[in-house]
């Protein structure tokens, strides 16, 4: 999967979703079991990680288009399973 993904830490998850979208691979939701978490959350349970998920996820947002060899070689592989919505 080369769609040049450079975030590592809350944009992460949004710019895979973006980029595979801009390559023109199909997104879909799938729900999957799991168990309630234990214990608080590092992003949301703090104006610190919330504020640092807000920025980076807007900076995803901001970018532009994937473009050039990532977009055509994730293009032609016509890959399914992106969990998520295009912008």
């Amino acid at each position: 999967m080369a769609l040049g993904l450079t975030d590592r830490r809350s944009g992460y998850p949004l710019q895979m979703v973006v980029r595979g979208a801009d390559a023109g691979w199909r997104v879909q939701e799938t729900d999957v079991p799991y168990q309630p978490r234990t214990g608080r959350s590092k992003v949301t349970g703090t104006w610190r990680g919330t504020w640092q998920a807000v920025r980076d996820m807007r900076a995803v947002l901001a970018g532009p288009p994937a473009t050039g060899p990532a977009a055509a070689v994730a293009g032609a592989a016509g890959a399914e399973g992106v969990a998520g919505a295009a912008r």
